[in-house]
């Protein structure tokens, strides 16, 4: 008995609806410390910063109902209430309030040495780092520090130690 071969329908090529999702990353992350300096000039830091969480939890919540996604329950709002809490005035919040006497440029650079902060906390815990790994933190803060090399690196000690 023989049957014939149906062929299989070819998965839709999904690099390029990859690669804009990768480019809206650069472009949206890449300025965000460049607009968190511009809007200063017109907002106080965790004003400005509330505005920014509050816009971008309003449209995941309009994009969660348009794709008729699950509502989060209770406890799922109170946890996230709690995260966001915590990084409006702990994380994002103090990024805010130091750009205040911090260029940019050094706010990025700051900011990038975060992946070996965690890198260096996992090794004291334990968990050190293969050699590819400190290669690709290495590679990745020298490509920050390359792209702003004609940048301006001045800062003052209050809003560089905030960062921090």
């Amino acid at each position: 008995m023989s049957t014939l071969a149906v062929p299989a329908e070819r998965a839709p090529d999904r690099r390029v609806g990859i690669a804009l999702a990768l480019l809206a990353v650069y472009i949206i992350w890449g300025s965000t410390y460049l607009a968190i300096r511009y809007t200063l000039t017109s907002f106080p830091p965790f004003l400005m910063a509330g505005m920014r969480f509050t816009l971008a939890g309003t449209l995941l919540l309009l994009l969660a109902g348009w794709r008729r996604g699950a509502w989060p329950t209770r406890q799922q709002w109170r946890n996230a209430a709690l995260i966001g809490g915590l990084l409006l005035v702990t994380g994002n919040g103090v990024v805010v309030f130091a750009e205040q006497w911090v260029t940019s440029t050094m706010t990025a650079l700051l900011l990038a040495t975060v992946p070996i902060w965690t890198a260096l906390m996992a090794g004291i815990g334990g968990r050190w780092p293969r050699r590819l790994e400190w290669l690709g933190l290495i590679l990745g803060f020298a490509g920050i520090v390359l792209l702003n090399l004609e940048g301006n690196l001045r800062a003052n000690p209050l809003g560089a130690a905030a960062m921090i």
